[in-house]
């Protein structure tokens, strides 16, 4: 385990601008975090988009499903429309986020979180796997997902790329299935955290990550908990926050 917690920034520096866009991903690179995390889905014509909810509605300009618009459609968007002081940004490719990795910090840490909504996530993984693979980031990326079948597959189709198993609820001994799949870590909402929890799967040898964790007295205790990464809204204050440990 690394001496401390590692710090990624929940879909780039979205607590200060427009979230999954390249903008908010270079500037959490600025602050000198370890990585971000960042959310993958297909468009309708099968290209790996970056981009958290099932529709467009929330983040853009727009309105409908992403697995109903074209990936032509889906760039004329604009995903900082409510932040009027911030000049247009376009949903991101995957391939656009792993190039701006290579470019910043390649020796990062960087979490993907795989979106199912009900499309055949066989075909996300199918898709967005050799884009990441062709950039030989290696163990660097961890590939997650609340949707645990397509992390199944993920590990049959591409037995060496680390995946996390994600949770929104409270659940009684997560590094079972953690152990079970081989996965790198098990990803908790930081309400169900725990020392016990962290002990247990790190005797087990799983890692836990905790989202979204923006309060410095929450993200004091669990690095001093001996979490291993803090995914934060607010990657500032968490930077500042374990530094001053």
């Amino acid at each position: 385990m690394q001496n401390r917690s590692l710090i990624l920034a929940h879909r780039g520096w979205s607590g200060r601008y427009p979230e999954n866009t390249l903008l908010a991903f270079n500037e959490s690179l600025t602050l000198g975090v370890d990585g971000f995390e960042f959310d993958v889905q297909l468009s309708a014509d099968q290209v790996p988009v970056i981009l958290h909810d099932p529709t467009v509605n929330r983040t853009t300009n727009g309105s409908g499903r992403v697995s109903e618009k074209s990936l032509e459609e889906l760039r004329s968007l604009n995903a900082a429309h409510v932040w009027p002081h911030l000049p247009a940004q376009p949903i991101p490719l995957l391939g656009e986020v792993l190039n701006l990795i290579a470019q910043r910090n390649p020796s990062g840490f960087y979490n993907i979180e795989v979106k199912v909504y009900n499309e055949d996530w066989r075909e996300v993984i199918d898709r967005f796997m050799p884009t990441l693979l062709h950039q030989s980031f290696g163990e660097r990326v961890l590939i997650s997902s609340f949707y645990h079948p397509c992390l199944y597959y993920l590990r049959d189709q591409f037995p060496n790329t680390p995946v996390g198993l994600l949770y929104e609820e409270n659940v009684k001994n997560p590094w079972r299935d953690a152990m079970a799949m081989g996965a790198y870590s098990v990803n908790m909402d930081y309400h169900f955290i725990t020392k016990k929890l962290v002990d247990d799967c790190h005797e087990a040898g799983v890692k836990v990550c905790a989202w979204t964790v923006d309060d410095a007295n929450n993200l004091r205790t669990l690095a001093q908990w001996g979490v291993d990464v803090l995914i934060s809204n607010h990657p500032d204050i968490a930077l500042q926050t374990v530094r001053d440990l």
